[in-house]
């Protein structure tokens, strides 16, 4: 019974990409070329979920022997034309690989279908689609515009244009833009709410671009009227670069700060409540605290609180990380780890009680596109700290 509740759980955790990933370390394991570590973590993701076994046996069976490989029988075998037809609709875009670096075994794969067909099928069988996932999500995890008049819109990450009489909403791909018209009377200020484990981009209606992290409130006009363009940064973190206009100077509000720009890229960061965080990458800033202001220079990261302000250079690596899905830990504690885990990656995490996890720390980095796994595994190399997940879905260190 304990198997099941593995397969469960541990299934819960992986995304799309997660599974590609899965699916690609089946593919070297069957090919002969996959490398040590890779079919360590393969084996424990096939001894935990049920599923994922069926996948790769299915798999093995059809590419046991490719010089005997009936493509022609394969191709139509009920069974196989089932698979395919259900999973051709939703296939993902395909990983790169080399014909030369998998031999005939990729051949066989590629006209057969089964690439990203059956095993991939059966991986994610039990998923709903798309469409289905988005509009049963919780409102928590969604990503919401709760718009001036009190209204709330859900960001579904699919394809949509919304119309708002003077304002036409079009979200694409985890981005929103929108139109204006002319006689613009949809004013106001407008929040866009995040939920832990999403990342989001909007476009202002200058053109200035705004990456928002995970658990992340952000508050904007679908309009810049007067003298300054100005938003309000409520909480989290976000990656701003802004549209030049030396007429109309860009202004954040956060708690205890505000910064003021002309044309520039930064990353500002507020998950503190008591402090921010701003990164310059380049362009100039001008910080204002409550007791006193500093223009930072790019390369260089001002602290700010509401008794001191402070600048010092910073590693972008570990700043500007979360862009590209990689988060790095240098002499974390575990305590701080399961803070990221639950806000940035949706995966809950906590310290069982009286474990000695609460006075180990780590360093290492931790993909948001790789199963999570691979991270845990580093953690308990380095530590000596087990983890299991609960029924729930809750990540333990014990």
């Amino acid at each position: 019974m304990s198997a099941k509740k593995h397969h469960v759980t541990v299934k819960t955790q992986f995304t799309q990409q997660q599974n590609e990933y899965i699916w690609q370390l089946m593919y070297e394991k069957i090919a002969g070329i996959i490398q040590p570590r890779d079919e360590r973590f393969l084996e424990a993701q096939l001894e935990r979920d049920e599923c994922m076994r069926e996948a790769f046996d299915a798999l093995e069976m059809a590419l046991h022997d490719e010089d005997s490989l009936d493509l022609e029988r394969l191709q139509q075998d009920e069974d196989w034309i089932d698979l395919l037809g259900v999973i051709k609709p939703h296939e993902p875009a395909r990983r790169p690989f080399s014909l030369h670096r998998y031999g005939k075994l990729a051949i066989a794969a590629a006209a057969a279908g089964l690439l990203f067909g059956a095993g991939y099928y059966l991986l994610q069988r039990r998923a709903a689609p798309p469409a289905q996932q988005a509009a049963s999500l919780p409102a928590e995890k969604q990503v919401l515009l709760a718009l001036a008049d009190n209204k709330t819109i859900p960001l579904t990450g699919q394809q949509q244009d919304i119309n708002l009489g003077d304002v036409q909403l079009h979200e694409r791909n985890g981005t929103l833009t929108f139109d204006t018209r002319n006689n613009f009377t949809h004013s106001g200020q407008h929040t866009l709410v995040v939920p832990e484990g999403k990342e989001f981009k909007l476009v202002l209606s200058d053109g200035s671009e705004i990456w928002l992290n995970a658990a992340t409130r952000l508050q904007f006009p679908f309009h810049f009227n007067g003298s300054s363009r100005e938003i309000t940064l409520l909480s989290g973190e976000a990656y701003v670069k802004v549209a030049t206009n030396a007429a109309q100077p860009f202004i954040v509000h956060a708690p205890n700060s505000t910064v003021q720009v002309l044309g520039t890229e930064f990353n500002i960061n507020t998950y503190q409540p008591e402090l921010l965080r701003l990164a310059l990458v380049n362009g100039a800033v001008k910080i204002q605290g409550s007791a006193s202001a500093m223009v930072v220079k790019p390369g260089m990261e001002a602290v700010c609180s509401d008794k001191a302000l402070s600048m010092h250079p910073f590693d972008p690596r570990a700043v500007l990380g979360w862009r590209s899905g990689s988060y790095f830990f240098e002499n974390a504690s575990i305590s701080e780890i399961c803070t990221v885990l639950t806000r940035n990656m949706g995966i809950p995490a906590v310290i069982d009680n009286g474990s000695a996890a609460y006075a180990m720390h780590f360093s290492g980095i931790v993909n948001k596109h790789k199963p999570i796994q691979e991270l845990m595994e580093d953690v308990k190399n380095a530590t000596n700290i087990d983890y299991y997940f609960d029924k729930e879905g809750v990540l333990h260190f014990r």
